[in-house]
């Protein structure tokens, strides 16, 4: 965890949804994020204003990036890398005016288990797989970084939307909120929502899950007298 000094600013940061549902209508969701920056009477004075930045990961997972070669008149996988753990969905949202602070801060951020923080370049030769997977990923809504879309309503009070494409993985997803000053970090707050598939979809997934033997079958069945229903109505005598 990120320890602030004493007497110093304090983030009081809310979701408006901390459970958003999906259905098979889900077309995606944008979820408003409010923060407050508290001060007493104590709080050291601040020449330059306040910087946030607003880190969202999505459910991790291990993805794999081939390379598509072409063999003998056909395309095949060949070359690629393994990426353990990657985000499913990964967003940075800054105040205005704060790439140039937020790529130094990053550089010198260290890894904190269990806390969202902002992905680092991948260099060597995964970098080359890693940056087709998140171009991939940005095409679908699904890695994005916007500066300036954290909006300061007043010195000390700032709002945000996170956008969810309606193709991101249901799971949890972690929300950091980080306050700077002249590129110091000041404090780190940390919330969250979850994706949930809800009705029909709920139940084929349990059942895919719970029982997939039976979960086979059924969709053996259901294929079959899809067949023979679209024999007899496009039956052509």
């Amino acid at each position: 965890m990120m320890a602030a000094p004493a007497d110093a600013e304090q983030l009081v940061v809310s979701l408006s949804n901390d459970l958003v549902n999906i259905s098979s209508e889900f077309q995606g969701a944008n979820i408003s994020l409010f923060g407050v920056i508290e001060r007493d009477a104590t709080t050291v004075s601040r020449a330059g204003g306040y910087e946030v930045l607003v880190v969202v990961n999505g459910p991790p997972h291990d993805v794999l990036v081939q390379k598509k070669a072409r063999r003998f008149g056909i395309w095949i996988n060949s070359d690629g890398a393994t990426f353990k753990a990657i985000p499913s969905y990964y967003a940075m949202l800054t105040t205005a005016g704060t790439e140039a602070m937020v790529a130094e801060w990053i550089e010198a951020l260290p890894r904190q288990e269990g806390v969202a923080v902002p992905a680092r370049p991948v260099t060597g030769r995964s970098a080359v797989f890693y940056n087709a997977f998140t171009e991939k990923q940005a095409e679908q809504g699904l890695h994005l970084k916007r500066i300036g879309a954290v909006e300061k309503l007043t010195r000390t009070f700032f709002h945000t939307n996170i956008p969810i494409p309606g193709v991101a993985d249901n799971g949890d997803y972690q929300v950091a909120i980080y306050l700077l000053a002249d590129g110091v970090p000041l404090d780190v707050a940390q919330t969250g929502f979850t994706l949930a598939k809800v009705g029909v979809e709920q139940r084929v997934f349990e059942l895919s899950r719970q029982s997939p033997l039976v979960y086979g079958l059924a969709v053996v069945v259901l294929a079959l007298v899809t067949g023979y229903v679209g024999g007899v109505v496009f039956r052509r005598n």
